[in-house]
């Protein structure tokens, strides 16, 4: 089974010599690495290059111009021609044998495939030890990560035969969720449980700087607007079911209106109600009063004022 990394860089001279040479060390062995470069100014490029000269796998893409990083991995990926595709940030490690235990454990069955990751700043941990207040998704019901997702990029593996169903990536879409959702209802996710990245954490990080100068009111009425925009894509996954196609435009559309409603009731009772898939990424013994508690969360607008004339999309 042949196997392509595909990784995108902007302005990782820091960290990604270190990163691509834990690719390269990988058991299994890695057909070729595809690095796409979106116009960084540092000297990542010329790092790159130094690489490439000594190992033929890796090849270099360079953008003539910054197209952001969601257009980035869909040519990234496009241009892999490997059986299986695997997804690598700039700035991470892998555990070198991340991709031959995954394969090992693949079922024929499962379109996608994906591990655990633990975030580090300085160094790895000797003994990484698993979130346990975290369930980690699997399975063919994408309900389950309609509100959360726990499919990583940088932690999943793909099969050809999925990147017929992908493309496009929509604008503002998170590339790696909506992969999930399109696997999830064409054969299923798989999850392999053990820490096999180490995600590196640094200022530069897009996850990490993202809403850093939000108050929490702030910050949960832009995760509304972020997961409308994520929804509203989501409903059109290939092979989606009806009934959960439904269930999606009803949860996009409570969201959108609890925007300017102090109080959106319907909203409430709807998670409430569907708490079990949409609180699936929590602990499994959760409390029916915690349910209620973070269902009364994400209905309830702080940000809200009488009059309001906020346009929503």
């Amino acid at each position: 089974m042949t196997v392509s990394v595909v990784m995108c860089t902007y302005n990782g001279a820091l960290y990604i010599k270190d990163q691509i040479l834990s690719i390269l060390a990988q058991t299994h062995p890695v057909t070729e690495l595809l690095v796409f470069d979106d116009a960084s100014t540092d000297n990542t490029v010329e790092i790159i290059k130094e690489i490439a000269l000594k190992t033929p796998s890796v090849k270099l893409s360079v953008n003539n111009q910054n197209i952001g990083f969601i257009k980035n991995f869909e040519q990234a990926i496009k241009a892999a021609k490997g059986d299986v595709i695997a997804i690598s940030d700039q700035d991470d490690l892998w555990v070198d044998t991340k991709i031959e235990k995954m394969i090992k454990a693949w079922k024929k069955e499962s379109t996608l495939i994906y591990c655990n990751s633990i975030i580090f700043t300085d160094r790895p941990p000797l003994h990484p030890k698993r979130n346990k207040n975290f369930r980690y998704f699997e399975g063919t019901d994408a309900r389950k990560i309609f509100m959360v997702n726990t499919v990583s990029g940088h932690a999943m593996l793909i099969k050809r035969q999925l990147l017929d169903l992908i493309f496009p990536f929509a604008e503002g879409v998170m590339y790696d969720w909506w992969i999930a959702v399109v696997a999830a209802y064409n054969g299923g996710v798989q999850h392999f449980d053990e820490i096999l990245v180490f995600q590196r954490s640094h200022a530069r990080n897009i996850t990490v700087s993202s809403h850093r100068e939000l108050s929490i009111e702030e910050e949960r009425n832009a995760y509304k607007k972020f997961l409308i925009i994520q929804c509203q894509k989501f409903a059109s996954a290939p092979n989606i079911p009806a009934t959960h196609k439904a269930f999606l435009e009803e949860f996009t559309s409570l969201t959108r209106e609890s925007l300017i409603k102090k109080f959106h009731r319907q909203l409430f009772l709807f998670i409430l109600k569907n708490r079990l898939l949409l609180f699936n990424y929590k602990r499994k013994r959760i409390s029916i009063f915690s349910h209620i508690k973070h269902s009364y969360i994400r209905a309830f607008n702080a940000k809200w004022k009488e009059n309001t004339n906020e346009v929503l999309f």
